[in-house]
């Protein structure tokens, strides 16, 4: 069945039907675990000196193989911390999970009041999270504008991490929307740039 027919294409019922499919999915932790070791694997991985990479929800991929291996081959780790509901947020740098708490919306975030606010995301690469992305880079979000706003300020190399039967043909993009230059998936690398699957 292809994509477009199995999944509605207005945002809002997109949204509402891709979280359902995600919370029955099986498997979830040895698919994350599939898509995280062929992202350690990509050479933009290894040349790196730094990585953002967002904390996982329960449905996510989960991105904590890839933290951990980040601390173990020496590479500065940022997450994400939200400012407002207005779409703004920094990066800090954590160099274990102990510098992380539960945040007021029940998220793990970091604990700015001991973790370092990065300013310079020279040599760094981001994983961005999305429920689901298309064949060309864009993704789904949560709506709340977050990364796309980040991307205005700043232009980084950018992974989206994705169960393979979540690769939807087309997701419906605005004009202030930011696509993936990369995705990962348990069966495939898509590179969004220049159009090869590896």
């Amino acid at each position: 069945m292809k994509s477009e027919e199995k999944f509605n294409q207005d945002k809002s019922a997109l949204r509402n039907q891709i979280k359902q499919y995600r919370r029955e999915l099986s498997e979830k932790q040895t698919l994350s675990s599939q898509i995280c070791t062929r992202f350690l694997h990509s050479q933009e991985y290894r040349e790196c000196s730094a990585i953002l990479c967002y904390l996982p929800l329960p449905d996510e991929v989960d991105t904590k193989l890839i933290i951990q291996n980040a601390f173990k081959d020496k590479k500065k780790v940022g997450v994400p911390y939200c400012l407002d509901k207005q779409g703004n947020m920094d990066f800090f740098c954590i160099e274990s999970f102990d510098d992380l708490h539960i945040g007021s919306f029940g998220i793990l975030e970091p604990n700015v009041e001991k973790c370092k606010k990065i300013e310079s995301f020279k040599d760094s690469i981001i994983i961005v999270p999305a429920l689901c992305f298309d064949k060309n880079g864009n993704r789904l979000g949560y709506g709340k504008g977050y990364y796309d706003r980040f991307f205005q300020k700043h232009s980084l190399i950018s992974f989206g991490l994705c169960y393979n039967s979540l690769i939807l043909d087309y997701i419906p993009a605005d004009d202030f929307d930011r696509g993936v230059d990369y995705i990962i998936t348990e069966k495939q690398i898509i590179n969004c740039i220049g159009g090869q699957n590896g």
